[in-house]
């Protein structure tokens, strides 16, 4: 996972390593947070200029500050957290494995299921244009468009295995990569 840092640089995150790391506007890499888990799949603007961390396995969500201190800000029964999204009131949604679950999580970190694709995983959130929530998913590889209420449509229903990222552009155009995953 990659995400610009607001101080210039970048956040990545790991995998095997468990690992966020700051790579600042000089190139220099440090260690901003070391999670307990092995993978850190997703990663989202948090408050403060601090970033959300998405983990697995057993999927939780580490909120964690510039300097690096870290609190579980939600820690679901789900095994993986794949992706983040942040909308403009700072409500969160996570897509998770195995059940394809999406979760609505309020900023004081109570969430609660917000829409079940019925897929295996949901690998991709972004925004549209109109602020709705998009969710790519895998097993099978789905575009779905969900409302506010929770209320999904299917936008691709793909030959490929895997919709793995969602790009929209400033005209509202919506871009999803594929993967076939043989």
């Amino acid at each position: 996972a990659i995400l610009p840092a607001p101080e210039g640089g970048y956040w990545l995150g790991s995998g095997n390593d468990g690992k966020v790391l700051r790579v600042a506007a000089n190139g220099s890499v440090s260690t901003l947070f070391d999670a307990p888990e092995a993978e850190v799949h997703a990663l989202a603007p948090a408050p403060g200029g601090g970033v959300y961390a998405a983990t697995s396995p057993d999927g939780r969500i580490y909120r964690v500050a510039p300097d690096g201190t870290s609190t579980v800000f939600f820690d679901p029964d789900d095994k993986y957290i794949w992706s983040l999204a942040v909308d403009a009131s700072g409500t969160v949604y996570a897509g998770t494995g195995e059940k394809g679950i999406v979760y609505r999580i309020a900023p004081d970190g109570t969430g609660q299921p917000f829409y079940d694709t019925r897929t295996s995983h949901v690998v991709s959130l972004a925004f549209g244009a109109d602020g709705r929530l998009l969710a790519g998913t895998e097993s099978p590889g789905r575009l779905f468009r969900v409302d506010q209420n929770g209320r999904g449509f299917v936008l691709l229903d793909s030959p490929f295995k895997e919709i793995h990222a969602i790009r929209v552009d400033r005209s509202g155009a919506i871009y999803a990569t594929a993967i076939d995953g043989k």
